[in-house]
């Protein structure tokens, strides 16, 4: 028994690589799947971290802006105070008592650290008391009646030639007992002590304030402070989800409603994806051990399963060297052994077919020997010949012409030159020839039509198929006939297959002749003779049936397969 190789395209080899590219697959989605669900639940602590940090910074925030506003209340119901702006509007004051003011004032706040001054200003918003430094020039720019939270530069509280930038918190103070209104009083908070809050987080994340606008009011040194934040749309599209990506960026936000601003914490992807990437290369080398051991497994067990197999094809190149053995049985489970046993049946059922096709085989070249024998009817030829002398006799040139014609095209069409095949329009021009050689020979005795679809007539047939069947209704039906007789030819498209119809005003047949029809008789011998040729050539789904009407006569009907051009025996 030949050994079968295991290249590429064997069983085995593709057994083996079905199992191992499967376990590889299942490690890589299992991996990515793990991976996918470690960054997931990684991303889920960041975003909590880094919100828990923005919902401390805005809360300490909020804490600056309440105190502020508590410390302006303080202020505008003092009652030094109170008594100084009445004085200013009654043009009482003096600078002494601006200076007690601003003391006064200094001793209320006691040098809160996130309060960089205040400012007390007329009505009219010309600065009068501040503990700013060299603050003289300075005036309230468009005042408002209700209070306000702008944002704008002061004077440096140690450099008075440096300015800080600064959050200020201005509203309007009236006269405790009128109601009149005394001025304005300005609390500001400098971006330091903002940025402060947040400073003392020691990460590589940038934490940073912006207004609705995009301009940055407040950083830890990146962004620039007064820049325009270029992803101010994707804030807007995510106030959702409170996170985006970009920029290589991973950003997280909330709104800080007081001031209409948004606090952002801004994480760099390669500072987030740090930590996991001693865990992925862990992971993934965990992986590949995993899936060279899935690869050692797999040729395993394809070796052992596919060696029945392997088996079995070694065998079956036996058997196409024409050693048609069955198969010796091997240890193996249940499925191999039953494709086994099936082998085994096959082999046994194609030996009777093998033997079967030897017998149809001579069967078929009996019947071909035998239509040979009906093609050259030797007591035909005789009668015609006869016929031939007589006409010449009688000096029937034309009809004589006309019956050496007929049997010429007859006998010519008929052998073929050995072809089992003709096309159908050649089997009904022997048709034609033979009923015109039987018209002459019986005195015109009957009449016949011959209607064919143009169509139909390219597709093959087998040869004389219709002639022993006009045999029959001649010499057993039309002839015994006192009246004139009439035969029809018809060939009709059915669809997927050729029916004929042959059709005469005979004698017709009883039950007791139509048996002997099918019997090993030699006078219906070629009717029967077509029908076994029908069945070997196209097989049982087609045949020829006869009727007798009670009208008299015989119907014959032939079904034959659409073929289109001639096959080549």
């Amino acid at each position: 028994m030949k050994k079968i190789k295991h290249n590429k395209n064997s069983i085995s080899f593709s057994f083996f690589r079905s199992i191992s590219m499967t376990s590889i697959l299942f490690m890589v989605l299992l991996f990515l799947g793990i991976s996918g669900l470690f960054l997931k639940h990684s991303f889920r602590l960041e975003g909590r971290n880094a919100l828990q940090q923005l919902s401390y910074i805005s809360g300490q925030f909020q804490y600056y802006l309440d105190a502020t506003e508590n410390y302006s209340k303080t202020i505008l119901s003092d009652d030094t105070v109170q008594e100084y702006m009445k004085d200013y509007l009654a043009a009482k004051y003096s600078s002494n008592a601006t200076t007690n003011v601003k003391q006064h004032i200094r001793q209320i706040i006691q040098s809160t650290p996130f309060i960089h001054s205040v400012s007390l200003y007329s009505d009219q918003g010309l600065l009068l008391v501040s503990t700013e430094p060299d603050s003289s020039q300075m005036n309230l720019s468009d005042p408002a009646l209700s209070p306000v939270w702008r944002v704008g530069m002061k004077r440096h509280l140690n450099d008075r030639h440096k300015e800080v930038k600064v959050l200020s918190y201005i509203r309007p103070f009236y006269n405790i007992n009128s109601g009149r209104m005394l001025g304005y009083v300005e609390l500001s908070i400098p971006e330091t002590q903002i940025s402060g809050i947040y400073k003392q987080y020691n990460t590589t994340n940038e934490l940073f304030l912006i207004d609705k606008n995009g301009q940055v009011q407040s950083s830890n040194g990146s962004p620039e402070l007064d820049s325009q934040y270029e992803y101010m749309d994707l804030i807007l599209k995510n106030l959702d989800s409170q996170y985006f990506f970009a920029g290589g960026n991973l950003l997280f936000f909330t709104p800080f409603s007081t001031l209409d601003w948004y606090v952002l914490n801004q994480i760099p992807i390669v500072s987030f994806l740090a930590p996991l990437f001693a865990i992925f290369c862990l992971s993934l080398l965990i992986a590949a051990l995993v899936m060279v051991l899935c690869v050692f497994a797999s040729h395993h067990i394809a070796q052992k399963v596919t060696y029945p197999l392997s088996y079995l094809i070694s065998h079956i190149q036996t058997v196409k060297e024409g050693n048609w053995v069955p198969i010796r049985e091997i240890p193996c489970n249940d499925e191999v052994a039953s494709l086994l046993s099936s082998f085994n049946s096959m082999i046994a059922i194609q030996t009777k077919m093998r033997d079967d096709l030897i017998e149809a085989e001579k069967l078929k070249q009996q019947l071909s020997l035998n239509l040979l024998q009906q093609q050259v009817n030797p007591h035909f030829l005789y009668n015609t010949l006869d016929n031939i002398c007589a006409l010449a006799e009688l000096d029937e040139k034309e009809t004589l012409i006309q019956l050496v014609m007929n049997l010429s095209s007859f006998y010519r069409s008929s052998l073929s030159n050995g072809k089992m095949h003709i096309s159908i329009g050649q089997e009904l021009e022997i048709s034609r020839a033979y009923l015109e050689i039987l018209q002459i020979r019986y005195f015109h005795k009957f009449d016949f039509t011959i209607t064919c679809p143009e169509a139909l007539k390219n597709y093959s047939c087998i040869k004389l198929l219709l002639q022993p069947i006009l045999e029959n209704s001649i010499y057993h039906g039309i002839k015994g006939l006192d009246r004139h007789g009439i035969l029809h030819i018809e060939a009709e498209d059915a669809g997927d297959c050729i029916r004929f119809t042959i059709s005469d005003n005979g004698r017709g047949f009883s039950k007791e002749d139509y048996e002997k029809i099918w019997q090993q008789d030699a006078d219906h011998f070629g009717i029967k003779s077509i029908q076994q040729r029908i069945l070997l050539y196209y097989g049982p789904g087609y045949g020829l049936s006869m009727e007798s009407p009670q009208t008299g006569g015989c119907i014959t009907v032939i079904t034959l397969p659409k073929q289109e051009g001639l096959p080549c025996h």
